[in-house]
C-alpha cells in the first residue's frame, strides 16, 4: 500500500514541478508515515492518561498547542469539512452519517470546528487562543505559499494550469474515504487501535500539512544551493556535512517561519531530488541552540513533530 502518486500531486501542488521525482515522493511518504506514527503515540498516551482508551480530536489538539499557527489551520480545515459535508446532505442526502459519527450520542450532529473551538476553550486560561476562533492570526507561512505558488501558475498554459488545479485536490483520503489511509497509517501498528471518523480526517490533514512542510523546506535547501541570498543566509556556519548531499557547505536551519520572501517564484519547475528532502528534514532535527557544537546530544526524529 503507498501513497506515492498522491504525494507526487501534492508535491506539485505546493511548487514541485509538474511531474515530481517518484523516488522523492517515496522518501516523503516514509517521512510523513514516521511522523503520523509518532504522532499516533503521543496521542494514544495521552487519551490514555485521561482514562480512554480510544484517541480523540482533544488528544490531537493537545499535542498542537504550543503552536496557534498550526492549531488555526486544522480548526479552520475542520470548519471548511463541516460547510461541505451540510452542503452535501442538503443537495443531495449523503453525508449526513458522517456528520452524527462525530456526535456524543449516536444520531445527534455536532460541528467540527465547535467541537475543537469547545477543547481549546477549556484549557484557554490566557486568552492566547481568541484570535483562533476567528481564524485571525496572521499566518506568514501561508502567504509565502501563496506568493510562491501564484508566481508559479503565472505563466502556465491552461492545460498545465488544469493539471495544477487537480493535484491540488489531492489528500491522503480523496473525498475523505479513510479506509486506505487507516490502513497505511496502522500497518505497523500490533494493536488493536481504533479511530473515529473524525480523528482520521485531523490526521489525514495533519499528513497533508507535513507533505507541505517539507516541499517548502526543501525548496529553501535548492534556493540555497544555488547561491541566491535567502534568510538560511543568516545561520552560522556549519557544524555538520551531509555526505548525501552535494553542497560543501551545510548551514544550520530553523523552522519553516525562517522561509525566503518573494523571489524565485519559479524555483519550483526543476525536481526536488530525494537528496534535497533528506537534508531538509536533517536540518529541521538538527539541533540550533547556541551551545550546539559542543553538545553530546542532538535532536532524534522522534522529538520534534512537523505538523505540531
Amino acid at each position: 500500500m503507498s501513497f506515492v502518486t498522491d504525494i507526487q500531486l501534492m508535491m506539485h501542488g505546493f511548487g514541485d514541478c509538474r511531474k515530481p521525482l517518484p523516488e522523492t515522493a517515496a522518501v516523503i511518504e516514509s517521512v510523513v508515515h514516521q511522523q503520523m506514527t509518532l504522532f499516533l503515540h503521543q496521542a494514544t498516551e495521552i487519551a490514555e492518561q485521561r482514562g480512554s482508551r480510544l484517541v480523540g480530536p482533544e488528544d490531537i489538539l493537545f499535542i498542537m498547542r504550543k503552536d496557534p499557527l498550526k492549531l488555526q489551520r486544522l480548526v479552520h480545515y475542520m470548519g471548511v469539512r463541516d460547510v461541505y459535508q451540510r452542503a452535501r446532505a442538503s443537495t443531495s442526502g449523503s453525508g449526513t452519517n458522517d456528520i452524527q459519527e462525530l456526535g456524543p450520542e449516536p444520531g445527534t450532529e455536532v460541528s467540527r470546528k465547535k467541537l475543537c473551538i469547545s477543547f481549546l476553550q477549556s484549557i484557554d486560561q490566557t486568552g492566547q487562543y481568541e484570535p483562533l476562533y476567528t481564524s485571525s492570526f496572521y499566518d506568514p507561512i501561508r502567504a509565502e505559499r501563496a506568493t510562491r505558488l501564484d508566481g508559479m501558475t503565472q505563466g502556465m498554459s491552461c492545460q498545465k494550469y488544469k493539471e495544477y488545479c487537480e493535484a491540488r485536490k489531492a489528500s491522503f483520503c480523496p473525498r475523505l474515504r479513510v479506509n486506505k489511509f487507516r490502513e497505511w497509517l496502522l500497518r505497523d501498528e500490533s494493536g488493536d487501535v481504533k479511530l473515529t471518523q473524525l480523528v482520521l480526517e485531523m490526521l489525514n490533514r495533519l499528513a497533508y500539512e507535513t507533505v507541505a512542510q517539507i516541499v517548502d523546506l526543501a525548496l529553501l535547501v535548492r534556493r540555497d544551493a544555488t547561491g541566491h541570498t535567502s534568510d538560511l543566509s543568516r545561520f552560522r556556519t556549519p557544524t555538520a556535512l551531509n555526505p548525501d548531499y552535494p553542497c560543501v557547505f551545510i548551514h544550520q536551519s530553523g523552522s519553516m517561519q525562517e522561509m525566503g520572501s518573494n523571489e524565485d517564484h519559479n524555483i519550483g519547475m526543476d525536481p526536488i531530488t530525494p537528496a534535497q528532502v533528506r537534508e531538509a528534514v536533517r536540518r529541521y532535527w538538527a539541533n540550533n541552540s547556541p551551545l550546539a557544537p559542543f553538545s553530546k546530544s542532538c535532536s532524534p526524529i522522534n522529538t520534534r513533530l512537523l505538523a505540531a
